[in-house]
């Protein structure tokens, strides 16, 4: 009998091993990869890269986080619009904030404007990641999601380029480097008519 209960206890202790294996490998790729999901979408925790694109802005108007005040995308037609959906709770957002900033600050005399989108976030909160990240430029809030939507996000932080005539030109998942996103905008800008 203590034959099999050894060899009943050497499966379960191995059962066990493996099953930690598992656990391990799924807690790394999670926080590699980014899967945790937020209501429905998923924290991108990585790198983005450019996808190009070519499709219709969806237009909106949304109050501005600042004061309420409602700002449309269709009121900066004409100019090329970095647009970057954020939440106070993405860490990822707050990875890429300070270089949002600094390209917002340099390119815009080059007739380029951001705007962020709050998504699904307590206002407070929305504005203390606006003050400690400096961000010059105005964000809307979005508090039902559905902006999210329709812009077929699947993660946060996104962001896209939209050029002066309201097209996606450039759609980046993840948190976005400074270089990319001004070699990105650079490509916009030097392809809009003159």
């Amino acid at each position: 009998m203590s034959g099999r209960r050894t060899t009943a206890v050497a499966v379960w202790v191995g059962a066990l091993a493996v099953a930690a294996v598992v656990a391990t490998l799924a807690v790394t790729e999670l926080r590699t990869r980014g899967t945790a999901s937020v209501g429905g979408f998923t924290v991108a925790n990585y790198r983005a890269r450019a996808e190009v694109e070519n499709t219709p802005a969806p237009d909106f108007e949304l109050p501005s986080l600042d004061d309420g005040a409602p700002i449309a995308l269709s009121s900066l037609r004409g100019q090329v619009v970095v647009l970057n959906f954020w939440a106070s709770w993405c860490a990822p957002c707050r990875l890429e904030a300070p270089g949002l900033r600094r390209v917002s600050e340099r390119s815009r005399d080059r007739g380029v404007r951001f705007l962020g989108v709050d998504y699904r976030d307590d206002d407070a909160a929305g504005r203390a990641f606006i003050d400690e990240f400096r961000l010059p430029y105005p964000s809307v809030i979005d508090p039902s999601g559905s902006l999210a939507y329709d812009y077929e996000l699947i993660g946060f932080p996104t962001t896209f380029i939209v050029d002066a005539a309201g097209t996606i030109r450039f759609r980046f998942v993840g948190y976005l480097d400074e270089d990319v996103l001004e070699d990105a905008l650079n490509d916009v800008l030097s392809s809009a008519p003159s």
